[in-house]
């Protein structure tokens, strides 16, 4: 099956907050989850929703079809209430 990796608008703000190492990660992580987005843990309540911990940062992403939609990634304290406000 042939994922596309479509980002919610307001991905790109989030990603000014890594460093450049981090957004190197990222990267990778978003290769492995183009491979397999199931492989990951899903999210407790939400429908194919998947979450991924990396450095100290976590990143949500839900599966719609064939695309993966990046939806946040930022620190645990705040991405969670974030996160709900982005997939109403």
């Amino acid at each position: 099956m042939v994922w596309v990796l479509k980002a919610h608008p307001r991905f790109e703000s989030d990603l000014k907050k890594l460093s450049k190492i981090e957004k190197g990660q990222l990267e990778e992580l978003l290769k492995k989850i183009k491979e397999n987005p199931h492989r990951f843990k899903p999210l407790k309540g939400f429908s194919e929703c998947y979450r991924v911990r990396f450095s100290n940062f976590r990143l949500i992403y839900v599966l719609k079809g064939t695309t993966i939609w990046i939806i946040i990634v930022d620190k645990r304290k705040r991405v969670y209430k974030e996160m709900l406000k982005r997939i109403k």
